[in-house]
């Protein structure tokens, strides 16, 4: 623990230093080891939340047209108790959620580290001592995003709403590792994130526009493909930090499998 903070903190006084070849080419090898099951995890989950959504939909809330309903979707003109609901419910999901990102950045670690791994490994981290912290920083991000979105569609500004919600994700991006690998707690990791993407925001703009790219190559053909790209999104936030902020393989994977008592 100690370690990992201090090495941290270097890395917040001092910066670190981030080749964008060298990173793009790791986040690739490491890709191609978690493609095909981290995609197989993602089509999953989406078929879920889809079947879920749609069955919430037609017999609590008895839509009739889910598609035409998902659509015109606007919660900005919902009464002020419906705002709060949704509010409430959207942070309830962004922080239930947020361990299945966690979790595919371990898949990312333990293939790094050609250790095992399956789908089932995206939901380890509900079992850890970590579930707690990325509950409490997704929650935290959501609803400040959510707040400004809301506060910017009143003033008539969504774009700008849009922009700051982008920028906050920027900044905050590897707050996930900084839990996971870190072990730091939910406000100090998106304190630190922001300190950690500072010192190299342009380096790291390229990447993630990169990944994005890489990402979006899997709408061509049958559209499906995306969900085998998306796992390079995972790839690349573990190389960012990781070339931060190095791991070692024999405690990380020693606290990936801690269990909260």
């Amino acid at each position: 623990m100690d370690k990992k903070n201090t090495q941290i903190d270097q890395a917040i006084t001092y910066g670190y230093s981030l080749d964008l070849g060298t990173v793009i080419e790791k986040a690739f090898e490491n890709y191609k080891k978690i493609a095909l099951l981290g995609g197989l995890a993602y089509l999953i989950i989406a078929l879920a939340v889809m079947g879920i959504a749609f069955t919430f939909a037609v017999t609590v809330l008895g839509i009739s047209d889910f598609t035409e309903t998902m659509t015109n979707f606007d919660p900005t003109s919902f009464t002020i108790v419906g705002i709060i609901g949704y509010v409430l419910i959207m942070i309830l999901i962004s922080g239930l959620t947020s361990p299945l990102n966690a979790g595919f950045l371990k898949m990312a670690h333990l293939a790094e580290n050609n250790q095992e791994f399956s789908i089932g490994t995206i939901f380890d981290y509900y079992k850890t001592i970590h579930f707690k912290e990325l509950f409490i920083a997704a929650s935290f991000l959501s609803l400040i995003n959510l707040g400004l979105t809301f506060l910017f569609e009143f003033v008539d500004f969504p774009v700008l709403g849009a922009l700051f919600t982008y920028i906050i994700a920027f900044f905050t991006l590897l707050y996930s590792p900084l839990i996971v690998f870190g072990n730091q707690k939910a406000i100090d990791s998106i304190v630190k994130s922001f300190q950690l993407v500072i010192k190299q925001p342009l380096i790291i703009l390229l990447l993630i526009i990169i990944s994005f790219i890489g990402v979006f190559l899997g709408l061509i053909g049958l559209c499906i493909g995306i969900f085998f790209t998306i796992p390079f999104w995972n790839s690349m936030i573990y190389t960012i930090y990781t070339t931060a902020i190095p791991t070692e393989e024999s405690n990380e994977i020693e606290e990936i499998g801690a269990i909260e008592e």
